[in-house]
């Protein structure tokens, strides 16, 4: 399956931006990668304790930062997921917000 026209803008907007951090609800998290498919962005939380990864027989391995998923557009409304809104430049989140536009049919 082809990626969308909102995920391809959306990948060309956000990649120069990997490596910023911002805060989110007490957390900071880092912006590590922008994904067609969805569109979404891995974001890595820094300010928490490392998590531990184990293997299949649940022997732990080592200490793993928390990386989320999330889709670029909010599930509740027409605008950018609420991390985004909080970790991007605003003239990123207007440029987001623009194709967002430009991209979804409102829901009746």
């Amino acid at each position: 399956m082809s990626p969308t026209p909102l995920a391809i803008a959306a990948v060309r907007l956000l990649s120069p931006l990997v490596g910023i951090q911002g805060r989110f609800e007490g957390k900071t998290f880092e912006l590590l990668e922008v994904l067609e498919d969805g569109p979404r962005v891995a974001l890595m939380e820094i300010t928490a304790t490392p998590g531990i990864r184990v293997n299949q027989y649940g022997n732990a391995l080592s200490r793993q930062p928390r990386i989320l998923t999330v889709p670029v557009l909010s599930v509740i409304d027409s605008d950018a997921h609420p991390v985004l809104r909080a970790l991007l430049p605003e003239a990123v989140l207007e440029s987001l917000r623009a194709l967002i536009r430009d991209h979804v049919q409102p829901s009746a």
